[in-house]
């Protein structure tokens, strides 16, 4: 299977992400995955992304804080 990871959703991050993640089939990806470290306040863009069908992908110390968010 083919996966990618990403790591960071920043300026280059964000779009990339969200580009593979809808083209998946063409480009023959399987899964798309995204490192996010910190959860801060960007529910909408870590939501947008996973609607797009990337998967989030964080350490597990911080796993309980993007469920609270």
């Amino acid at each position: 299977s083919k996966n990618i990871l990403v790591v960071g959703t920043g300026t280059i991050g964000e779009p990339l992400i969200g580009l593979l993640a809808e083209h998946k089939p063409a480009l023959g990806i399987d899964n798309v995955y995204f490192f996010k470290r910190t959860p801060l306040t960007r529910k909408g863009k870590v939501e947008a992304l996973q609607s797009k069908g990337a998967e989030l992908v964080t350490k597990t110390e911080t796993i309980a804080d993007f469920k609270t968010l």
